[in-house]
Order: C-alpha cells, then sequence, then structure tokens
C-alpha cells in the first residue's frame, strides 16, 4: 500500500518535466519503492500558466506501476509555470507602491474616523476624567493611544509575538490564491 498526499500548489519554471515528487508526498513500506515512485514522470503542459493535476491522474499513473495507491488530502495540485525572469523582478516595487497606497489609506480612515467622532475633545475628557484638570497638552493622551492603535494592529496581523501563527491577512491570502486558481486551472 501507497499512501499519496498531494501539495497544493508548486511552482516551477517552464520546460520542467513534471515528475509525482513535484505535487505529492508519498509514504510506503519499501524506501527504495517510493523513491523510484517520486521519480515517475506525469503528463502536464510545460508552458506558462496554472495547470491543475487531479489527484485520480496521479492515483493512475501510480497504480499502473501495480501499486495500491491511497490518496490522502486534496484533490487536486495546481501548478504553476513561472518564468524566472517574472517571478521576483517586480516584486518589491509591487509592495512598496501596495505598502504606500495601504498606509495613505489607513492613515485617511482613521483620520476621518477622528474627525468624525471628535477624537481631540474626547481625550481631553478622558484626560479631565483622570487627572482632574484640564488638558493643556493633550499628548500625554494621544501618544499612548497612537502607541495601542499600532500594537493592536500588529497584534492582529501577526506581526508581533510567536512566529508561525496564521494572521487573518495570511487566510485571505491563501483563500484569494485558492480561488484564482480554480478560475484560472486548465487540466493539461
Amino acid at each position: 500500500m501507497v499512501y499519496v498526499q498531494l501539495k497544493n500548489r508548486v511552482v516551477l519554471l517552464p520546460g520542467t518535466p513534471l515528475r509525482v515528487q513535484h505535487v505529492a508526498d508519498i509514504c510506503g513500506e519499501n524506501h527504495a519503492d517510493i523513491n523510484s515512485l517520486l521519480k515517475i514522470p506525469l503528463e502536464c503542459v510545460t508552458t506558462p500558466g496554472i495547470w491543475r493535476i487531479p489527484a485520480i491522474h496521479v492515483a493512475k499513473t501510480l497504480s499502473e506501476n501495480g501499486y495500491d495507491i491511497q490518496v490522502l488530502g486534496a484533490v487536486e495540485c495546481f501548478v504553476h509555470y513561472i518564468p524566472e525572469n517574472k517571478q521576483n523582478k517586480t516584486h518589491a516595487l509591487r509592495s512598496i507602491i501596495a505598502f504606500i497606497l495601504l498606509f495613505a489609506g489607513s492613515m485617511l480612515a482613521i483620520t476621518w474616523f477622528h474627525a468624525d467622532v471628535n477624537m481631540a475633545q474626547a481625550q481631553q475628557q478622558f484626560f479631565k476624567i483622570i487627572t482632574g484638570r484640564d488638558a493643556s497638552n493633550p499628548l500625554l493622551i494621544t501618544i499612548p493611544y497612537a502607541i495601542g492603535v499600532f500594537l493592536g494592529v500588529a497584534l492582529f496581523y501577526a506581526l508581533l509575538g510567536k512566529k508561525g501563527t496564521i494572521s487573518p491577512l495570511e487566510i485571505k491570502l491563501n483563500e484569494y490564491h485558492s480561488t484564482s486558481e480554480k478560475a484560472i486551472g486548465k487540466t493539461p
């Protein structure tokens, strides 16, 4: 019995022949057989694009070699054939532009929220409740408030704290990748 678990996605250079080791993890009793199974080629177009490899295709290919196959996990693997020059060339520039847009947008959103709720007056009243005197300089409340907003956002998106935690942003990005792969993915 050979157990096969497909990976969710794999990124390869165009022209790279697709093998079982690229799309699946295999576990079985005989390690020599496992190594030979990992090297078996799979039929797939090697041109740039996103290609869908169904689990049944991998199971059929492996069962032709005389093994009982048990498929676990994902029912398909998406193979991304991306040319090397397109993989990371514009990534830094796009990241910088996205950061600037998100920073400006969040700054405007917080500023407009503070104007809507009259945050300056609220902070002055809060200062008066705590200290019993009027706030001539509301920085004693504004600075801790700004630090608290930063820490709240950083903790929510898991920017601080334990490494290995999954943030809501990573979950949404994973959902986006899955949805786009299902929409774009072609079966070879």
